[in-house]
């Protein structure tokens, strides 16, 4: 973003991030080669599984080897701390709001009857109100500041001419927590993501709640740029969470003001 000593000097700084990225590298590295150096070995004793059961990284290895090294380290990279913290924002939300927890479980009590029922497709079919918590708490704590996109031909933005090849940001930061999006946006109301529904007073439709510009929330990008973990981190937190609250009641008896912090 502008000039940086970097460039031209070996800061410590810039020394310790370089290490820091190494350690990183090495340890997904090990990971996707003790997957390769297994499916490897499962080929050679004839193991073969469909194509709908085989994993991301096995039907690329069938394309290019390297590609699949970068795409599966790129995916444990990515998907680590940004999984764990919407996992927590959406808790954190579940915590503050005892009601909405409540209405959660119940549901979640249908698709998981018994401590130790298994999910199957069809279940997780029918949490119409786990993924609106989810959904919800993306808003409430947004993991990403937005998105940035090169322009590939020139476009007129709001009346302004932008040349391609521009660098545009999206940062819908501020839209999240507004009222002229979000009704009621200071409160945690999975119900603006259910058709139909009402808010926990039984007043407000939730047609009342709902966003009018879809594009003011757009966790995972729009489009064929957008996050291509979208799915598993989807499965992830759907699962996480219905067995946390099947099993648990989540409290968290702290100050949330500052919930979530950048280090420095």
């Amino acid at each position: 973003m502008k000039p940086s000593i970097w460039r031209y000097v070996k800061t410590p700084k810039l020394m310790k991030l370089m290490k820091s990225l190494d350690g990183a590298q090495e340890i997904t590295s090990a990971y996707v080669d003790e997957a390769i150096e297994r499916l490897e070995k499962e080929a050679k004793e004839g193991v073969v599984r469909p194509e709908s059961e085989q994993s991301v990284l096995e039907k690329l290895l069938k394309i290019d080897k390297k590609v699949a090294t970068v795409m599966a380290m790129d995916m444990l990279m990515a998907g680590v701390d940004t999984t764990s913290s919407t996992f927590t924002a959406a808790l954190l939300c579940l915590a503050k709001n005892p009601e909405k927890q409540a209405i959660l479980r119940e549901e979640v009590m249908k698709v998981l009857p018994e401590k130790d029922s298994e999910f199957t497709e069809a279940s997780m079919k029918n949490v119409p109100y786990l993924r609106a918590c989810i959904k919800e708490s993306q808003r409430i704590y947004p993991l990403v500041i937005g998105n940035g996109r090169f322009l590939n031909r020139d476009s007129v933005l709001s009346g302004y001419q932008v040349p391609a090849g521009t660098c545009v940001s999206m940062v819908p930061l501020s839209l999240l927590s507004s009222e002229e999006h979000f009704p009621k946006a200071a409160e945690f109301l999975p119900e603006r993501w259910i058709r139909n529904a009402t808010d926990s007073n039984g007043q407000c439709p939730a047609n009342d709640l709902k966003l009018k510009i879809p594009f003011v929330f757009l966790p995972f990008g729009f489009g064929p740029r957008m996050c291509v973990g979208k799915r598993i981190v989807d499965m992830e937190l759907e699962l996480g969470i219905a067995r946390l609250i099947r099993n648990f009641s989540i409290e968290f008896n702290h100050p949330t003001e500052n919930a979530f912090r950048v280090p420095p």
